[in-house]
């Protein structure tokens, strides 16, 4: 069976005649009766009964043709479908990030995203990574920007792509006493001062406590505190320091209300900001066109 063998069909019926379908066609009508019967063998039904000249559609035959009219209409609306697609003058692009992500990676992409193609229809989430990732296993969300975590990396069900890096920087107030230093050792954060920790079950919580472990640290007086920026306002007012996200922290150090100390060892918890989507999942245009902006840092 093939598109033009549904073609030649469809006209035979609207012309309610061999010959004059023929004639439509420009072909001759010994091909044309060929077609309709290579259409009754493959589907094993009789498509028109005969009776001399008259050719009267039957049952199955007024089936097909309903049936091929909406097929030829979809097969002829393909390539502006595709090419509306591809130029992305239309489409729908829904994303998730999480917290650090949302705040200080994807406004840039998104600003850069919309001036490249203003006429997808954009769908954003932030907050936690896990309720991000959920939403794409579920299929409310088609990508998500979240942090580094073996839990997502380990899902069969899970694609995962990693666009960026994230490191820890250990940030204290201008003046400070390991402001200067070439190095600060992991024993030395155990001076009394007050450290500044992220909430519970945030991404970024996770990579701090690891590196405490690693180095053993516990500290006396913690405050926690609800997000980055509420963590770099307590260090600018002198309260303690903190362990956050480098990318966090950018203009704080350009405008010098904090400043960046070397810490040895911190880079053993660097990590990579993933773009997680499903395993089975299609990419579409908007979605590739994304991804694609991230990649090559856009942003």
């Amino acid at each position: 069976m093939s598109r033009q063998q549904l073609a030649t069909f469809r006209i035979v019926v609207e012309q309610n005649s061999f010959a004059r379908a023929a004639e439509c066609l420009y072909m001759a009508q010994s091909s044309v009766s060929q077609q309709i019967g290579a259409l009754e063998r493959y589907y094993g039904v009789l498509l028109f009964s005969r009776s001399g000249k008259k050719c009267i559609v039957t049952p199955e035959g007024r089936l097909l043709y309903d049936l091929a009219k909406e097929i030829l209409t979809n097969i002829k609306a393909i390539p502006d479908k595709l090419k509306e697609l591809q130029t992305l003058k239309k489409g729908r692009l829904r994303v998730g990030a999480s917290s650090t992500v949302g705040t200080y990676l994807l406004p840039a992409i998104l600003r850069r995203y919309r001036e490249l193609y203003p006429q997808v229809e954009l769908s954003i989430k932030a907050g936690y990574g896990h309720q991000m990732v959920d939403l794409v296993r579920n299929q409310v969300l088609d990508l998500a920007m979240v942090g580094h975590n073996l839990n997502w990396l380990a899902d069969p069900t899970l694609r995962s792509i990693p666009v960026s890096q994230d490191r820890l920087s250990l940030i204290v107030w201008p003046g400070h006493k390991w402001c200067g230093r070439d190095m600060v050792e992991p024993e030395e954060l155990l001076d009394g001062t007050i450290f500044i920790h992220a909430r519970q079950d945030s991404g970024m919580r996770s990579v701090v406590d690891k590196f405490l472990y690693q180095e053993n640290l516990v500290f006396k007086s913690v405050i926690e505190m609800a997000n980055h920026e509420s963590i770099k306002r307590a260090v600018e007012e002198r309260i303690g320091f903190s362990l956050i996200s480098s990318v966090a922290i950018q203009d704080e150090l350009k405008t010098g209300r904090l400043a960046e100390v070397r810490l040895n060892r911190l880079n053993s918890v660097d990590r990579n900001f993933l773009l997680i989507s499903r395993a089975n999942q299609e990419l579409n245009p908007a979605e590739l066109a994304f991804i694609r902006l991230v990649e090559e840092g856009e942003a």
